[in-house]
Order: C-alpha cells, then structure tokens, then sequence
C-alpha cells in the first residue's frame, strides 16, 4: 500500500486513527497490537507472501535479543550472540538484494557459470533489517531496553517510517508509549500531523511525478543524447528525487504526529548545504547518523587502537599530518561511504556513488585540516554563499548519475552525452526542464516545511519578517489553503507511482 494511494488515504488511515482513538481507553497494549496488527496489513497490501519474510524476520531478532538480554552483562556470550544475529540478517539482506547481481556479474566474468533466477526483493527491506541491527547492538552493548515482543513489534512495523525510514533508535519511539501516557487522539497533532503529510503528497503528486516522465526518458535514453537534453534531465531528475523524498520525509513524519509520535527529522533543505559534508548532514539525515554510529565511529575507533598498540598518536594535532589524516579521517570515510553506497543497491554503480561522495568529504574534511589561517573566513554570506551552494549541488548531482543509472555502461553514456559527444543540441531542449528549473529558487532561498510547521530546530528557525507571513497556525484560512491542495492532489493522484527510496 502506498501513502498516495486512495486505498490509504480514505480506507486505512480513517481506520488506524479511529481503532486508536477507541482502543486508547482500554490502555496501552490495546492500542499497540492495533498499530502493530495495522501496520502488518499495511506491508501486506504490497505482496502478501513477503509478510511471512517480515513477521520471522522480526521472531528470529526477537528471539537473539531475548538471548542477548539473559545474558550476564559483559559476558562473551553476548558478544558472540550479537555478532550471530548481525550475521543472520546482513545474509538475508545479501540474498534478496545482492545475490542475483553477483551471479550475473561471476557469469559474466566467466568465473561461475549458473543460470541466475529473478529474486524479488521485499519491500523496504534494507530499513527493517538495519533497524533491527542496530537493536541487536545497543542491547548487547547495555544501551537498550529488552522490550516486550508487542513493542517490539511494534517498533519494527510501525507503518509511518516501515518502507523507506526515517530509521529510528528505539529510544525515539518506544518511550512513547510509556505506561502512563493516555492514548487518545489530540486535535493540536491531527491538525498538525495531516497540514505536514498533505504538504508532503502535494510534494510528491504535483511536483515528483510531473518531473518522473522526463527523468526517467533522459536515463533509459542515455548515451544517444545531445547535451543540452542530457544536462536538462539530469537537473529534472535532482529535482525529483529532491521531492519525491522531501514529500516521503514530510508524509511519514505527519502520520506519527497524527498518532502524538514524534519522528526525527530526515530531510532538511540540503541543495542549500555549503558543503558536501553538511549536504550529508541535511540529506536522510537518520542514515548518516546511522552510518556514523554503527560504521564510522567502529571504524574510527579501530584504526585509532590499532595506532596506539604501535605506539602512534592520535591527538588532533596529528590529525594535521599526511599519515594521520590518511589514516584516520580519509580511511574510514572512504570505507564507509563505499558500503553506504553498497546499501543503495548492488551494482558497481552504486559503489562508484559512494566512492564519489567518499572523495567529496575526504576533500573537504582534508581542506579543514590543512588550511592556512589566511583561508580560515567567516560564515559565507551572499555571492560566495550561493557559489558554494552551486558547487555542492553539482558535486552531488554528477553522483546521482551512478545512483540512477541502471548499469556502469549507461552511467559514462550520460556523462558522454553531457560532454557533447552528440552534439550541443537546440535551446529548446530546455523548455522539457522548465518545471525542474523553476525549482531551484524554492530549494535554495525558500522555507522548508518544518520551518512553516515551526516544528524547524532553533539553528534553522525562520527570521522574524518570513515568519510572520509564512508560519501556519491551525485556522480556517490555512484549513482552505490545504483543503484546496488535497483537492488538486486527488485530481492528479496516480496510484502506480511509487516513492524512489521503495527499492532500497
């Protein structure tokens, strides 16, 4: 089932708010076997056979967490247990999203000759398992709470961010639903939850699905294109997948609002980062914290022990030298950044991807390092500001190439194209993009949607005189404003456009 759907919007949501709002009375465990037994049908209404994958998925991880969980703290056994669990998953995650690419790449290498069969890959399957591995990890390492399995359930499930994230810790959501707190539904977070997923599906409907015609034309027609119609795409495709997770991001953190559950923040206005490493920082925010906590940092700490095993130091001054630098920042950046780019998909272009990005915040964490107090300037302001916006979202879009591309060869066909290999192409190519180049001012100077909600951190709250104008409150003006969106989305709903991170 998809959030633009009519399925959804007019049959299970009206079901799942009304189910919690009656079942609220009755306590806690009521209202999460509703959500839990909600959220599973929701998966369901995709392919029903892979609910069986999903629910053993969750039994097989509940059971090593409850072993984790016997076990005396510090023990090895809850080491050896943590790293069995670990394992389980990451091979289920290899058969479903990686083996059929890597048999087809060993046949063509001519290593292994086997005839490869289709293996469709279960929805969302990256973010459920992922969420659950870092459970695992917490636990063994005494920074989680054995959970019930309903909450636990629950945890996994939970419809709002089940297929493409945000991904939670478990200390985000499951406090939640404390005893204690009184379940019901509270009118100041409806009114809220669903101004912040209308905004999302307008994003998505009105604005990621107009562009998806010419995206997706540019990318199967690569390598036989002019320039201008191969620059003009790839700019329509940045805009897309800009909005179609912009409005994701937007849909799944107002359906937890509309249930009282706060969501971290996953999408903040990154085409308007300065710097690749602050892109990252602004794009699926919830993965780079993931990857920093569970790839980075053990990679980080690794290197450093080994360091100060041989007798090197690992002081920040170091840190300013070839050999530390290397060692220390360009070395595990990389090395996570490549496997970060492996999640996205299986592919030798998805790893060039994360290669790309890789180089991209090496480079600007070694021009922190290594520049001279005479470069050292203040906060960017005005043409140099927008310079560097430019400069990040060029970087980041020539990476999109290998993220959209269906193979390596398709890839460099682009980049070909883009170089002029057929030409220059007529100015009136341009008018194809006209939508996707409209979209720039709105997503370098406009006001992202958590700002108008006022749900923005205080580092990015909107300046007074914006504020004024643009910051919703619930009255009947803004209640025409969304009634006329929801309108002009229903008009141009489109049932069998899924969202771009689906697939991964």
């Amino acid at each position: 089932m998809l959030f633009n759907s009519y399925k959804f919007l007019f049959l299970f949501l009206p079901a799942t708010m009304a189910g919690f709002h009656l079942l609220g009375r009755y306590g806690r465990r009521p209202v999460i076997a509703w959500l839990a037994f909600m959220s599973v049908l929701f998966y369901a209404a995709w392919k029903p056979a892979f609910v069986l994958f999903l629910l053993g998925s969750i039994a097989l991880n509940y059971l090593v967490a409850r072993s984790i969980a016997a076990a005396p703290e510090g023990a090895a056994l809850r080491s050896r247990l943590m790293t069995l669990g670990v394992a389980l998953n990451l091979l289920a995650l290899f058969y479903f999203k990686y083996l059929y690419k890597s048999i087809l790449l060993l046949d063509r290498l001519h290593v292994l000759h086997v005839q490869p069969y289709t293996i469709l890959l279960p929805l969302g399957i990256s973010f459920f398992t992922f969420t659950q591995i870092s459970y695992l990890v917490d636990l063994a390492q005494g920074q989680a709470e054995r959970q019930g399995f309903l909450s636990y359930l629950l945890f996994v499930t939970f419809f709002p961010h089940l297929i493409a994230g945000p991904i939670l810790h478990h200390k985000e959501m499951m406090p939640q639903f404390s005893v204690g707190r009184r379940f019901a539904l509270r009118i100041e977070d409806v009114s809220l939850g669903l101004t912040w997923f209308v905004l999302g599906l307008g994003k998505k409907v009105l604005i990621a699905d107009k562009l998806s015609q010419q995206a997706d034309f540019t990318f199967v027609h690569a390598g036989g294109l002019s320039a201008i119609s191969a620059w003009t795409g790839l700019i329509v495709y940045s805009m897309q997948i800009y909005f179609d997770f912009s409005g994701y991001s937007d849909m799944a953190l107002g359906l937890a609002r509309i249930f009282s559950i706060r969501f971290p923040l996953n999408f903040d206005s990154p085409y308007k980062a300065t710097s690749v490493t602050e892109y990252w920082q602004r794009w699926h925010m919830t993965l780079t914290r993931y990857v920093t906590l569970y790839l980075y940092n053990p990679i980080l700490l690794g290197v450093q022990r080994r360091r100060q095993e041989a007798g090197r130091k690992i002081s920040r001054k170091v840190l300013a030298t070839f050999g530390g630098f290397t060692a220390m920042v360009a070395y595990p950046t990389m090395v996570t950044m490549l496997l970060t780019g492996a999640w996205h998909g299986a592919g030798l272009q998805f790893l060039i991807f994360g290669l790309l990005h890789g180089i991209y915040l090496t480079a600007n964490q070694g021009w922190r390092h290594f520049r001279s107090r005479s470069q050292m300037v203040a906060v960017p302001t005005g043409p140099q500001k927008m310079a560097m916006r430019l400069g990040v979202y060029l970087q980041v879009t020539i990476a999109l190439i290998f993220f959209r591309s269906e193979s390596l060869d398709k890839a460099f066909g682009l980049l070909h194209d883009m170089a002029g290999r057929h030409g220059v192409g007529h100015l009136g190519s341009l008018l194809d993009g006209a939508l996707g180049f409209a979209l720039f001012p709105v997503v370098w100077f406009l006001p992202n949607t958590q700002q108008i909600l006022g749900q923005e951190p205080a580092a990015t709250a909107l300046r007074p005189a914006v504020l004024s104008r643009l910051r919703w409150t619930p009255n009947l003006g803004w209640a025409l404003v969304m009634v006329v969106l929801l309108f002009a989305v229903l008009v141009n709903l489109d049932e069998t456009t899924s969202f771009l991170y689906f697939q991964f």
